[in-house]
């Protein structure tokens, strides 16, 4: 509403709020005044994407008439929708990151998905089981959620737990939107519509997905033609948990971004090229054939003769081609836009240049776009086009015979103007005679009460002001129609010629893709090689196996943080047949935790192509990646510590195989002792069982009563961080070494952490008095089980007591049989009896 955009009503309410501007009315003498909020045009994007950041959706409500040539109110109208998931502007947009936005169509025993980003045109299409749903889901991150409605009953609640604690907007959509897809959409080629045919749910998402684009952006969304499909048995999958626990791209409640692997990992210098590289991260191979091709790509940029240096910074700054292209696809470019394209194409023959015709002769070939189209932009554009196209000065001098004769029209009447002020201050004799603008009265002569018995015969008045007169003349009146009509023809001139250009771009979208996604990867690889020189990281070796052997293995993101050459790097050796699970003891602040977090982090790196931090690593394929490392809880879906604990320990003995990487870290410790260590014992025997999934398995823990399980079970074997004793205090090596802990210091921790001096004293003498008391020794006894390899019967003792018949609790102890209870509750009747006996 001319200078301004203003809300109204209940929109003029919440904005206000969440903007943090003035909430004013209109009608305010009014009984019931109608509440007002707005802000100056020119600050338009800034605050629309605060509201696109807050879930919310923003309608743009243009005028599409001048006002001065408007009769009665003001014709205006929808312009734009914007929605967290539809925008292709940059100024809404991260550079480094895909914006998707997630349609899903839910079936009783199967979820499709599409995610689409509309400004890059991507479109990835995946169906599975309501099992993987969550992890599926959580692996990417997604600006908004489309979700049909109604569903059915037996589905909703499955969504619901599949969308549970996922970040983005979500918006409902009639299922009429879906099942419009009885075929692929018809702007795929018939290529890659067949390639897909085979996933009904996935296109019927999206085919709501294109539906919601094709609304929001005012007409088809052109651009969204680069589909591919994504299979989970070709990527390492880990779920959201995991990505938490390893602070893969967000830090952990009060943590800061350089704590997360993707500060330290992303050194692209492009944002297509960060994008790609995220995407290894978020999606790392499962295949050794495509590990191994992505490691040579990443082993080129690192020879000697490398142009690893040369090729990035002549990379640096480069427009986002790939961003670029899709708003030209869709019509939605801007004049600066074209202009970035043009500076990209004229810097693509230097790139090639850098590249060279040996090791990346293919890639040279990649980066060759139409040489006309270059040429063209570079003859019709300024050097600085503008953003927006209505206000001219988008094309150059001698492109266009017609729009230079307007420019030179207009011109020559704005220089007849200027030069007037000379003239009729010559004339008048009046010193302080100046011409000047406005819209509603157009150009006039302003002169001052004082000189008004000068101004000359000829002069009409049009203005009154308080100091002043303002004139006009028959000559300016004329004068300003010929310049104000050019200058309107100029501005529709351009932008018809503009309109043209873009046109022509968008004939050659498919070729400028296939460039910008060699520059992507291009930059992703270089990068991996990059991370892999900067940090002295070396190439993993991956092999169909069960082995997991690594030698002076560092966390990545630790040893940056901390002095040169402090991090204790330490070996990793895992196998199924013979040590399979290790039982990792030790006192806290010792590194069992960034132990952990530093072996899954070498696995993940591996398998996303990278090098690792390693002095040498021999890693047998993982399918799954398994952590439960560190304490939170869920307050918002009511679920405490401990709740998620074992929610999160319940997805992994569901889902690991045998090529699995489980690594845990203090299970059972968020309730009672021995239900804890009861938990932890029957997790681990669970997890080496011989008919049991068998995954590769790491478990820190501080129930040092489970080391004695290296007796039972063959493939489990102990570590423990070492610790050295020095007077009264204890120095943490952070160096593992074979065999059990025999303390867990907890109280020299305590001391460390400033405890009160009296509360340490005291845990002293009631540390000592529960270890003469030896009150888990029964325990330790009872829970003996004989060795065998062979999966356990059912009716195999857990327990063999061997009670004197005088003892008072003989009859129960001889109860304590699989046939009168599960393991679980014997372990708690042996709690109890203990609380009630004692000792």
């Amino acid at each position: 509403m001319g200078d301004f955009y203003e809300m109204f009503f209940e929109d003029a309410v919440r904005a206000a709020q969440i903007l943090g501007i003035t909430l004013t009315s209109r009608n305010k003498n009014d009984p019931d005044p109608i509440p007002m909020c707005g802000f100056p045009w020119h600050q338009r994007d800034g605050y629309v994407a605060r509201l696109l950041r807050a879930g919310h959706k923003v309608a743009i409500c243009d005028q599409l008439e001048d006002p001065a040539q408007a009769k009665g109110i003001v014709q205006r109208g929808v312009t734009e929708v914007l929605t967290p998931g539809s925008v292709t502007s940059d100024t809404f947009l991260e550079g480094g990151a895909n914006n998707f936005l997630g349609a899903l169509w839910p079936r009783p025993d199967r979820l499709g998905l599409c995610l689409a980003d509309a400004s890059t045109g991507e479109m990835k299409l995946a169906e599975c089981d309501w099992s993987e749903a969550p992890a599926v889901l959580a692996r990417t991150r997604v600006a908004e959620w489309l979700v049909p409605e109604p569903v059915e009953e037996v589905v909703s609640p499955k969504l619901e737990a599949a969308l549970l604690g996922l970040g983005g907007a979500r918006s409902r959509v009639p299922v009429a939107r879906y099942l419009d897809a009885s075929r692929p959409p018809s702007r795929w080629s018939q290529t890659v519509a067949d390639a897909h045919a085979d996933l009904p749910l996935a296109l019927a998402a999206s085919a709501a997905a294109l539906d919601y684009l094709d609304r929001s952006q005012g007409g088809v969304a052109a651009q969204m033609t680069r589909v591919e499909r994504w299979s989970e048995d070709a990527v390492l999958r880990y779920d959201a948990a995991t990505a938490r626990h390893l602070e893969l791209f967000t830090p952990q409640p009060g943590g800061e971004a350089a704590h997360t692997l993707w500060a330290h990992l992303n050194v692209s210098v492009t944002a297509a090229g960060g994008r790609r590289l995220r995407s290894f991260l978020e999606r790392p191979l499962a295949s050794i054939a495509a590990i191994q091709a992505r490691q040579e790509a990443v082993a080129a940029w690192l020879a000697p003769d490398s142009p690893r240096v040369a090729f990035r910074d002549a990379l640096r700054g480069l427009p986002d081609l790939e961003r670029l292209s899709a708003r030209i696809a869709c019509g939605k470019a801007t004049p600066r836009d074209l202009g970035a394209l043009r500076d990209a194409l004229l810097r693509l023959p230097g790139l090639q240049g850098t590249l060279g015709s040996g090791a990346f002769a293919a890639e040279t070939r990649a980066l060759t776009a139409p040489p006309a189209l270059a040429e063209k932009l570079q003859r019709a554009l300024t050097d600085e086009p503008p953003v927006g196209a209505r206000d001219g000065g988008i094309i150059r001098d001698g492109f266009d015979t017609l729009r230079d004769s307007l420019h030179e029209l207009a011109h020559s009447g704005k220089q007849w103007i200027a030069d007037l002020e000379t003239r009729e201050r010559e004339r008048s004799g009046i010193p302080s005679l100046k011409v000047g603008y406005n819209k509603v009265f157009g150009f006039y002569l302003e002169i001052t009460n004082s000189h008004r018995d000068k101004v000359p015969a000829d002069y009409e008045r049009r203005q009154t002001l308080t100091n002043a007169e303002r004139y006009v003349t028959p000559d300016l009146k004329a004068r300003e129609s010929e310049v104000l009509g050019a200058e309107d023809k100029l501005k529709a001139r351009e932008q018809e010629l503009f309109t043209t250009l873009r046109e022509e771009c968008a004939v050659y979208v498919a070729t400028l893709q296939t460039v910008a996604d060699a520059l992507a990867r291009l930059d992703a690889t270089s990068s991996l090689a990059e991370a892999a020189a900067r940090y002295g990281w070396t190439r993993p070796e991956l092999e169909d196996s069960d082995r997991l052997h690594a030698e002076g293995v560092r966390h990545p993101v630790v040893e940056r943080l901390l002095p040169r050459g402090e991090f204790v790097a330490n070996d990793v050796r895992l196998d199924a047949q013979h040590r399979q699970v290790v039982l990792l003891t030790g006192p806290n602040m010792g590194g069992k935790s960034t132990y952990l977090r530093q072996v899954a982090l070498l696995v993940l790196l591996a398998q996303s192509g990278s090098w690792v931090p390693a002095s040498k690593a021999v890693i047998g394929l993982v399918d799954r990646l398994f952590t439960r490392v560190g304490a939170a809880d869920r307050l918002g879906a009511g679920q405490s510590t401990f709740m998620v604990e074992m929610s999160e320990t319940a997805d992994i003995l569901r889902s690991a195989s045998s090529r699995s990487l489980v690594l845990l870290d203090e299970i059972g410790r968020g309730t009672a002792t021995y239900d804890g260590l009861a938990l932890a014992w029957a997790v681990t025997e669970y997890l080496h069982d011989a008919t049991g999934p068998r995954p590769r398995t790491i478990f820190a823990t501080h129930y040092h009563e489970l080391t004695q399980l290296s007796e039972q079970l063959p493939r489990l074997a102990n570590a423990h961080v070492a610790v050295k004793e020095w007077g009264d205090g204890v120095v943490f090596l952070h160096r593992i070494a074979e065999g059990p802990a025999d303390r867990s210091y907890g109280i020299h921790v305590a001391k460390l952490a400033g405890l009160p001096a009296s509360v340490i004293e005291r845990a002293k003498v009631v540390l000592a008095e529960l270890e003469r008391e030896r009150t888990v020794e029964e325990l330790e006894r009872a829970c003996k089980k004989p060795r065998r390899e062979a999966a356990a019967p059912a009716a195999l003792p857990l327990f063999d007591m061997a009670a004197p018949a005088e003892h008072p609790l003989a009859d129960e102890l001889r109860k304590l049989t699989p046939e009168a209870m599960t393991p679980l509750e014997a372990l708690q009747r042996l709690a109890e009896w203990k609380k009630r006996y004692g000792a």
